[in-house]
């Protein structure tokens, strides 16, 4: 027997036996905010209203004991066993922006560059001139070929004609071979979107600090172009993590954005001892509190691998950042394994 799920943005859903909301929700065509699907990332974090709902096994990465005990719950992982009323959750700016419309696109490749040994630029342009509107920081389901849809973050501005994307190729991937081997110039390419909550907050004035690894500098790059083109005054630090200097790229843009805009500074950071001797050697994290003593009034954006953003978040958060000045993109695929069990 189905059981009702009332949502506060008014939709009300039907959620067969043993289903969780999220997927029924995508499967009745709610926009329902979300990431990973798997219980990893925190992107869907609800609150229950009423009703009984079991969650199954998540991280604690992406919902905290202390939340738990606040009814809150992630849409990915519940499975309502009554009538329930659920709230989605969303900070004051995200409600008075939460009205972009989720749109299907089709696209070309225009452009698509190896820039190390595995990882893709690909530029896309929209079909039609449609417009395409999003938050810096943001990303989008792309389906290529005939794989099965994958998240990349846009690593254009908002106000690009063009997008850009940034893919890492792994060994066995479906999308990953498919890029490597068959992508063309010219290729059409869908796209779904966008989705995500780590994009950039413009009312904040204060500093930011953004920490990065592998292709988590496609949704910082796009949130620094943006901020340069609004005219943002604030200090900005970016870290960007990697375990070789091999594995580095776009260092030469951000050293060039970083001598227009003299309150943007860029640090890249290795944990193999590099060649050059500019590059500083360790984990990112630990560049970040060697250099920022005191992070009061700062906003932190955090793109990269799920072990990396972890750890930056509670370092920062130890460092005095409240977790609601964290904004998280942990690149998580929908069928990663869960780290952590409950």
């Amino acid at each position: 027997m189905p059981f009702k799920v009332k949502i506060s943005d008014g939709n009300e859903i039907l959620v067969d036996e043993g289903n969780t909301i999220l997927e029924a929700a995508l499967d009745q065509g709610i926009d329902f905010p979300h990431g990973c699907r798997s219980g990893n990332c925190g992107a869907c974090k609800s609150k229950k209203i009423s009703g009984d709902i079991e969650m199954s096994p998540y991280s604690e990465f992406a919902l905290d004991e202390d939340e738990e005990k606040q009814n809150l719950i992630l849409a990915c992982r519940s499975v309502p066993w009554s009538d329930c009323e659920i709230k989605i959750l969303t900070d004051e700016e995200d409600d008075e922006n939460n009205n972009l419309e989720i749109k299907n696109l089709e696209c070309k490749v225009v452009n698509l560059k190896k820039v190390t040994n595995d990882i893709y630029v690909m530029n896309l342009s929209i079909d039609n001139k449609e417009v395409f509107k999003f938050k810096a920081g943001q990303y989008a389901e792309l389906y290529i070929g005939k794989c099965k849809e994958k998240h990349f973050s846009m690593a254009s501005s908002p106000n690009a004609g063009e997008l850009e994307f940034h893919i890492k190729t792994l060994d066995g991937g479906e999308v990953s071979a498919y890029v490597k081997n068959n992508l063309k110039i010219g290729e059409a390419i869908k796209i779904k979107g966008p989705y995500g909550n780590a994009h950039l907050r413009e009312k904040h004035k204060g500093p930011i600090i953004a920490v990065a690894g592998g292709t988590g500098l496609a949704p910082i790059l796009s949130i620094i172009k943006y901020s340069q083109e609004i005219g943002s005054k604030q200090p900005i630090n970016i870290y960007y993590g990697s375990q070789s200097e091999n594995e580095l790229y776009s260092i030469e843009q951000f050293e060039e954005m970083s001598k227009i805009n003299e309150n943007l500074k860029f640090y890249p950071v290795v944990i193999e001892k590099p060649k050059n001797k500019i590059l500083r050697r360790g984990f990112v994290t630990d560049a970040v509190i060697e250099d920022i003593k005191d992070f009061d009034g700062y906003k932190a954006y955090l793109a990269g691998p799920p072990k990396m953003v972890e750890v930056a978040e509670e370092i920062l958060i130890t460092k005095g950042i409240r977790k609601v000045d964290i904004h998280s993109d942990a690149f998580y695929t929908p069928y990663d394994e869960i780290k952590e069990q409950k």
